[in-house]
């Protein structure tokens, strides 16, 4: 399995994109982290959705009752900047949980095996699932969980603190939550995702990676 891109129906006709259009992945994060702001994440600190862990490897008890939930199979986050209605999802994989430690050692630190990244506006949440999706998807990156990321646990099987560098779960996510898509744009370089590589024009076609190509600047 490989990470695969799929552009969304209104990707390059997005209202909102302007006065930042993008004609490409590389321009879109570029506008993302022109514009993507939250202003106070204790404010808006996001939020978990779906089947919250029922193991997790890091118990927040009493403050996961009092604050929680602190897991589920999504995270999602809507952004504040004007002009640029955007927001992310993350999916957890399959029999996976995305978890935030909050106060419980090592405090404040995601972990959790990542299958995929949506970015997209209008944040709908489903009555049943509990699960959100968008209104209008601009583009899906899946196969996070077939490239090795570390899930942000050791070979023992114990949550990496956030201040070592090393989990991936919560570099990736951390940096999104403050408008660096460095990270995302690094794992798709150093797995071969390229737009030269790009399958087709049409919208909605996945494209993708090829192990022996760079991500195009």
């Amino acid at each position: 399995m490989a990470i695969t891109v799929t552009y969304g129906d209104t990707f390059y006709d997005y209202d909102n994109a302007t006065p930042v259009s993008w004609a490409d992945l590389d321009s879109f994060f570029t506008a993302y982290e022109s514009h993507f702001d939250v202003a106070d994440h204790s404010e808006n600190p996001g939020a978990f959705a779906g089947q919250e862990d029922p193991d997790p490897v890091v118990d927040t008890g009493i403050w996961g009752n009092i604050f929680g939930p602190f897991s589920g199979t999504q995270y999602v986050l809507e952004g504040e900047a004007d002009g640029l209605d955007l927001g992310f999802i993350v999916e957890a994989a399959d029999g996976s949980y995305l978890n935030y430690t909050f106060f419980s050692g090592p405090s404040h630190t995601m972990y959790g095996e990542i299958a995929s990244i949506t970015f997209g506006s209008g944040l709908e949440q489903d009555s049943t699932t509990g699960e959100y999706s968008f209104s209008e998807e601009l583009v899906s990156i899946d196969g996070l969980n077939s490239i090795g990321l570390n899930g942000g646990l050791d070979a023992n099987g114990d949550v990496i603190g956030r201040n070592t560098g090393n989990n991936d779960t919560h570099n990736l996510i951390n940096a999104l939550k403050d408008g660096d898509a460095s990270d995302l744009v690094n794992i798709l370089a150093d797995n071969g995702y390229t737009e030269a590589n790009q399958l087709a024009e049409i919208l909605g076609v996945a494209e993708t990676t090829e192990s022996e190509l760079a991500f195009a600047a």
